[in-house]
């Protein structure tokens, strides 16, 4: 993320402003976390199925919150963290910054060293960092191994003169925009937490992940764990996985959901469909798969606007409760889909997440994501069929909001339509207590 550099002078910045106990201690908590296992020393966690990643502020809190009131190398480590929250949202966000493209992760870290005595200049930084005595005994190296020397290497070679190159990316006019960026969050973290308000909250500072398939063979199996329920639990990673079909699954697929106990296999394709393109996990050694056809949703709507109809006919569709019921009685984890993973499978999350008490707007944004897994697949379908409109086909914002609404308008509440369908209230009870941590 940011520089150690920039790091610093964010820290020499607050100091102007705040009081703290042990500048020395603070600013080597600073700079620590570069030191260690990235992700682990990050406390770097996924969340909403998976397809979004955040630093785990509160699980900092939670292990070290005890150390950042009393000794500034934790208040610096977790200013560090609140530091790279705001920067991934700065130059991704603002800058749209894709690390993806080959060599460009190289050219901004050449960035950082034509930048880093510019910074250093203008924010008072001197060469003068102090390691702590006996750091190998902190309780922050539980976390994680800690390089030092290379850390303290580093540190000392961004004060060195750099030979004067042409900044590809990542300009002295953006380091000092994003240095008042990060003292602005960093002050306000320190005045909650002198005075017991609001923390910044992990989960609303996710970015989201390129999208991901568990299996290696399919385009769109993905969790339903890490979304955050209305209480503010959790749901469960490898309880429940969506997907679309597994025609032809490897043995890295069929391991990998042995390994995780995903052993129940719901296919809501309907018989021809099954017929046509048998599930590859039919018959596999260890797997019970069950076959519950869901006839609405199986074609192309009319229009763009008959889709969340369809969506409508798939929540009330004969054998939809039976999905639920198998769901809740299941003795292990479960995979449920449909052929592309996008309708059928994607109300069925839908009602799923709901009933779990997970947003509106989480419920939207996990439809929305087979609109990036699917890609491929669309491109396809309209090779195939040019004549088709593909508005009808890739999901929308609107096909969930407008089913999410009728579904409400009926019932009221989520539980009503369950019991509608013939899911009873212990049933739902089962589901929450599968699903929630």
């Amino acid at each position: 993320m940011a520089s150690s550099i920039m790091h610093l002078a964010v820290i020499n910045e607050l100091a102007r402003r705040f009081q703290f106990k042990d500048l020395n201690r603070l600013r080597f908590g600073a700079i620590l976390p570069d030191a260690g296992t990235k992700d682990v020393s990050h406390l770097k966690i996924s969340i909403c199925g998976c397809n979004k990643t955040t630093y785990d502020l509160e699980g900092f809190r939670s292990r070290f919150g005890h150390l950042m009131r009393t000794d500034d190398l934790y208040l610096g480590y977790y200013l560090h963290l609140i530091q790279d929250t705001v920067y991934r949202h700065f130059v991704y966000g603002i800058y749209h910054w894709d690390p993806t493209i080959p060599g460009n992760v190289e050219k901004l870290h050449n960035d950082y060293a034509i930048t880093n005595l510019y910074v250093a200049g203008k924010y008072g930084l001197q060469d003068d960092l102090i390691v702590p005595e006996r750091m190998d005994t902190e309780p922050i190296c539980d976390l994680c191994h800690y390089d030092i020397q290379e850390l303290m290497l580093s540190v000392k070679g961004a004060y060195q003169e750099f030979q004067d190159e042409e900044v590809f990316f990542f300009s002295t006019e953006m380091a000092d925009e994003y240095i008042a960026k990060a003292v602005k969050a960093c002050l306000s973290e320190l005045e909650a937490l002198t005075a017991g308000g609001k923390l910044t909250d992990s989960y609303d500072n996710a970015w989201e992940r390129p999208p991901y398939s568990l299996l290696e063979t399919t385009l769109n199996t993905r969790e339903l764990g890490g979304y955050r329920t209305g209480d503010g639990r959790f749901t469960r990673f490898h309880s429940l996985i969506r997907s679309d079909v597994a025609n032809y699954p490897s043995k890295k697929d069929i391991d990998f959901l042995r390994k995780n106990g995903i052993t129940t296999i719901i296919d809501t394709r309907t018989k021809i469909e099954a017929e046509r393109k048998p599930h590859g996990l039919e018959g596999a050694d260890g797997f019970h798969y069950i076959n519950i056809p869901i006839d609405e949703g199986s074609g192309v709507p009319e229009s763009i606007e008959a889709v969340p109809e369809s969506y409508y006919k798939i929540a009330k569709s004969a054998r939809i409760g039976e999905v639920f019921q198998t769901i809740a009685e299941a003795k292990t984890g479960a995979l449920f889909g449909c052929t592309a993973g996008k309708d059928r499978t994607g109300v069925i999350t839908a009602l799923l997440l709901w009933l779990c008490g997970v947003s509106r707007e989480d419920i939207i944004f996990d439809y929305m994501r087979t609109k990036c897994n699917n890609r491929p697949r669309f491109d396809l379908i309209h090779k195939n069929f040019p004549e088709l409109d593909m508005n009808i086909i890739i999901p929308n914002e609107n096909n969930m909001q407008v089913f999410m609404d009728r579904i409400r308008e009926e019932y009221e509440t989520i539980e009503n339509y369950y019991i509608a369908v013939g899911v009873s209230k212990d049933l739902q009870q089962k589901i929450r207590r599968r699903m929630i941590l």
